[in-house]
């Protein structure tokens, strides 16, 4: 079956009518627009056709129906690659947060930006494997931002230059989730909170990856940075439940990009200044969600609720 992967200049014409679309499509705009659907559903209105696409992701109604000459199938993403992981290390919290940012999109500049400014970048449990500059966040403020805005919100963002310009890596392989696990799974046992940096926040479809099973394999704490509605996606779809009696997600609500990550780093900032004694009683709290999830994960009931959902 033909493959369509990034960056989806593909010819049209050349195109079976089902082939099989990888990877984050450049994300998806405010209203569910995506530029190469776009245009794959008006070459085949043009040209009386259909295409079936089948997608590693599902797509919500309000998405799929603006594509009336496409139908989508749904084929679960890859999450397999931690099966044969069967023990962590003990949790022993020593570290506020960690968080593992790898290729250098958009929000994942923001992310390690604003992580450096309030102090919560500790180079022991947080990666940044790219550079930038701080002209170029501030740049990246301006596309989301009215002006008044970018005056409010670049206090978060603009860090020393010196911290832009340098990569903080751990060495690990992008696709080689099996091993990487054993490169961090000490830093997520011994931080409170894991801060998922997922695939293109700035994308306002939920896009689920691998990212966030680092911390349930490790029975940890995670947030992510994701798209608008990720947690409630990936409870819905894929059965994984969120820590309630913890975190408050009304960020996750958020649709500016900009803005939901300053009001997650507000949300969590109430706990970076506790004991790692108060740390352990939270956690604690939330044992049978952790339970939960892991379970949820080595059963593999994940996978029969996205086969709830392959519509």
């Amino acid at each position: 079956m033909i493959e369509v992967h990034y960056p989806y200049d593909v010819d049209l014409c050349t195109l079976p009518t089902l082939f099989q679309l990888h990877d984050h499509c450049n994300g998806f705009g405010p209203n569910g627009e995506n530029q190469f659907l776009d245009k794959l559903n008006n070459y085949a209105s043009q040209n009386n056709s259909r295409f079936t696409v089948i997608y590693h992701q599902i797509l919500e109604s309000a998405i799929k129906n603006l594509y009336t000459n496409i139908d989508f199938k749904f084929k679960e993403f890859n999450l397999d690659h931690f099966v044969q992981y069967n023990k962590h290390p003990d949790l022993k919290f020593k570290n506020f947060v960690c968080s593992f940012n790898g290729s250098p999109h958009v929000s994942r500049k923001c992310l390690t930006a604003i992580l450096h400014k309030v102090g919560w970048f500790n180079l022991e449990y947080c990666s940044k494997n790219f550079q930038f500059t701080r002209d170029i966040i501030d740049g990246h403020l301006s596309d989301y931002l009215t002006a008044d805005q970018q005056i409010f919100y670049s206090k978060f963002f603009l860090t020393d230059e010196k911290f832009c310009q340098t990569k903080h890596t751990f060495g690990h392989n992008r696709y080689n989730h099996a091993q990487n696990i054993f490169t961090l799974e000490n830093k997520l046992t011994k931080s409170f909170l894991h801060i998922v940096s997922e695939t293109i926040a700035t994308s306002y479809a939920p896009f689920v990856t691998e990212k966030f099973l680092y911390s349930v394999i490790t029975r940890g704490l995670f947030l992510a940075y994701a798209q608008p509605k990720w947690h409630d996606h990936l409870e819905k779809y894929y059965g994984f439940k969120k820590y309630t009696k913890l975190f408050d997600y009304r960020f996750d609500l958020i649709e500016n990009p900009i803005k939901r990550l300053v009001e997650l780093i507000a949300m969590i900032s109430k706990f970076q200044n506790l004991t790692t004694a108060d740390w352990h009683d939270l956690y604690l709290l939330e044992s049978d969600t952790i339970e939960y999830n892991y379970h949820q994960y080595f059963s593999g009931n994940y996978l029969g609720q996205l086969h709830h959902y392959n519509n």
